[in-house]
């Protein structure tokens, strides 16, 4: 039986920009731990185009289709849209590949 879950998972890790992206937001997380930062790990939607090199449009199409497949999840503060990692197999297939 197809885990269509995992299908999204590895879909989201065949696009260089998604990637990017996931990626950018698990070091964010990992910084946060290790310096204590109160964002939690999260990053603005303004920041994420500029950490990967894209535009804010394509950045844009990314995040919200990330956000479809619930592998990551935003929240609002005033104006600002932040995103952070709301899935925890990503982050463990992205340590493995880390390696």
């Amino acid at each position: 039986m197809i885990n269509e879950e995992n299908i999204q998972l590895f879909k989201a890790l065949s696009e260089d920009t998604r990637y990017e992206i996931i990626k950018a937001l698990i070091e964010s997380e990992n910084k946060c731990r290790e310096n204590k930062y109160s964002n939690r790990g999260e990053l603005c939607a303004c920041e994420i185009p500029k950490i990967i090199g894209r535009t804010q449009s394509n950045t844009s199409m990314h995040l919200a289709k990330l956000q479809d497949w619930g592998i990551i999840k935003v929240r609002k503060e005033g104006k600002k849209r932040l995103y952070s990692i709301q899935n925890n197999k990503i982050r463990k297939i992205l340590e493995v590949l880390e390696e």
